[in-house]
């Protein structure tokens, strides 16, 4: 989930502060999917803190910087502007319109969570400088049509990777589905030394029929041709998924 927040108002004394601030709205999961059978999803939001709040949300297709009204999707957010109590939840509904989407693989959308705090009508009226804070949550969206072929539970298993040079790794995505990879290591075997592995991600998330070449960090001596890579992705439930494949000698 990636989070940001926006400052309003002025500030001097409260600069100590911005290291402890923190959304108290929280979206129930790292990730939507939007089956396309069921026409609609439930997203539910929290209020994890002391305060009223009042939150905006909205849907982009990957610019971070696009604000409500500005990307046209063809979903529906209801309610769009709600007040949630503290230690109170709330549900919105996504509602498919009808425009048409690929039928033969899914497709990404980014949901988009604006926690706006009350005004501190007390300390206003004491005329002291403050600064608020408004959080922004983003967290993928995936809209998934019917008939893929295969099921989510599968798809990671046909990734297909091989190494180039003895340096890159090149991650192939023969399927219909966007994939997550978390972590990654080349090893002889399951309890064997780890002989290299992927610690700098430029990027984690392949897309359906892409690819992703990403940099290998040595950690042993020999060639990883006939090795197995071991892989985590992230399900469909924010958790890990785990499997390995035996690298070919396409070295």
């Amino acid at each position: 989930m990636n989070r940001h927040f926006f400052s309003f108002g002025f500030l001097l004394p409260a600069l100590f502060c911005m290291a402890a601030a923190h959304a108290d709205v929280v979206i129930n999961g790292t990730r939507i999917v939007f089956e396309a059978k069921d026409k609609e999803t439930v997203v539910q939001l929290k209020n994890n803190g002391t305060r009223p709040v009042l939150v905006q949300s909205w849907l982009d297709t990957g610019n971070p910087k696009s604000r409500p009204g500005e990307v046209k999707t063809p979903f529906m957010i209801t309610p769009p502007v709600i007040r949630i109590e503290p230690g109170k939840g709330q549900a919105l509904r996504v509602l498919k319109i009808d425009e048409p989407l690929a039928q033969n693989k899914e497709t990404l959308f980014w949901f988009n969570v604006l926690e706006i705090p009350p005004k501190p009508q007390q300390q206003l009226a004491a005329g002291e400088n403050l600064m608020q804070l408004a959080f922004r949550s983003r967290i993928k969206m995936f809209y998934r049509p019917d008939n893929l072929g295969m099921s989510s539970q599968e798809a990671y298993k046909k990734l297909k990777f091989s190494v180039v040079n003895n340096t890159s790794l090149k991650v192939e995505n023969p399927t219909p589905y966007f994939i997550t990879l978390k972590d990654i290591q080349f090893k002889q075997s399951k309890n064997s030394p780890v002989l290299a592995s992927v610690e700098k991600f430029p990027e984690r998330m392949v897309s359906p029929g892409d690819e992703l070449v990403l940099p290998v960090s040595r950690k042993g001596k020999g060639n990883l041709a006939g090795a197995s890579v071991f892989y985590a992705v992230i399900n469909d439930y924010g958790g890990e998924t785990v499997n390995e494949q035996i690298l070919g000698n396409n070295i």
